[in-house]
Order: C-alpha cells, then sequence, then structure tokens
C-alpha cells in the first residue's frame, strides 16, 4: 500500500466528480481519465480495519472474483493517506447499467429473463463460496457482453466452498430489504424471483 499525499490527492480532486460523501468527507471520486477512487475512514483505532483495511479487502476480493470469473472493477493501486487517514483503492469500474438503474430508466427491459438471470447468478456466488453481505440491485452490474458481475465489494467474504443454506438465506434477505428496488418490480415476477431462490 502506497503513501498517498495531500497534494498529489488534491491533484486529482481538483478534476474529479465527487459521487459519494458524508459528514466525514468524500467516499468515491470519479477521476478526469474515469478512473475511481474510493476513500474508506478508520472508524476506531480498535477496529479491526487497523490491521485489514477495507482497501485491501477490496482489491483481494476482486482479484479472488476474477479468479472465479465474475465480472468486478481492476484495481490499479492500494494508497493510504494519513491526514486524514485514509485507506484508499484506485480502481477502473466495471463497465455496464446496475439493475437498479435498468429497473429505473429502460421501460422495454425484460424482467421476467432478467430476474432469472439474477437467481441463477445469485445461486452460482453461493456455490462459488461468495457471500456479500451488501447485496443489492445497486451493486450488481449487468456488463455490455450481458454478463452479471459485482461492484462495491469491500463487504465480501470468499469462503472457498458452498455457502449453508442459513448464509444463503442472509444473503437474500439483504438483498430484499431494500423496498424501494423492488417497488419497480412487477409483483408477479418478484413472487417467482422468490420461489426460485436455491
Amino acid at each position: 500500500m502506497q503513501p498517498l499525499n495531500r497534494e498529489q490527492y488534491d491533484i486529482w480532486r481538483a478534476d474529479a466528480q465527487i459521487l459519494e460523501k458524508d459528514g466525514h468527507g468524500e467516499k468515491v471520486l470519479r477521476l478526469a481519465d474515469g478512473t475511481f477512487l474510493k476513500l474508506f475512514r478508520r472508524k476506531s483505532w480498535l477496529s479491526k480495519t487497523a490491521f485489514y483495511s477495507p482497501a485491501k479487502r477490496f482489491a483481494d476480493n476482486a482479484a479472488e472474483l476474477q479468479r472465479l470469473g465474475i465480472p468486478c472493477p481492476r484495481v490499479i493501486q492500494l494508497y493510504r493517506m494519513s491526514d486524514p487517514y485514509r485507506s484508499v483503492v484506485h480502481y477502473e469500474p466495471l463497465a455496464g447499467e446496475t439493475l437498479r438503474q435498468l429497473l429505473e430508466d429502460d421501460t422495454s427491459l425484460d424482467q421476467l429473463e432478467l430476474f432469472a438471470r439474477l437467481a441463477e447468478f445469485i445461486t452460482h456466488l453461493h456455490d462459488l463460496g461468495v457471500y456479500f453481505r451488501s447485496l443489492h440491485m445497486g451493486n450488481i452490474v449487468l456488463t455490455p457482453d450481458n454478463k452479471l458481475g459485482l461492484i462495491d465489494i469491500s463487504d465480501m467474504r470468499c469462503l472457498g466452498r458452498p455457502l449453508p443454506r442459513r448464509m444463503r438465506d442472509r444473503n437474500y434477505q439483504h438483498l430484499l430489504r431494500y423496498e424501494s428496488d423492488w417497488g419497480m418490480v412487477n409483483p408477479r415476477i418478484g413472487t417467482l424471483f422468490m420461489f426460485s431462490r436455491r
């Protein structure tokens, strides 16, 4: 993990688009060249992130997903800022549209086909041992070559063995709790998706 001084960060930030921020500062920036910076703060000095930063976890998860053949962002470099402390991942975003964007924007979308594919994709992830605690339609991307992939992957574990039923059910509970997403889904298709879970 390379040091990132404030001067370099400010140069990047000057021409960047801030995509996400909170009361503690910027969280996600789109740089002028189209790559992204994602910044993670340390919530506590006693936190486990002091030993295994979210940026490093993001990079490790990206490498494992690529090994498994799951489309995801490509990490360019990891950085550490000291003032204020942030672990930073610089990456190429995964091309495509999130399922949330598709539901919002594409009135011709074949939801039946999409959610049949989504059920197969999630089952495939679970069979590969991928437990994605932040699974929702804003983190699943349909790529230009018509594959499903994952973004925002720091909150994920790859267990190396198929997930047990309780973890699969918990993953689906995360997905289903986003009522605004499911409000855009045809209720009949949503019901079929629920029955298709494996």
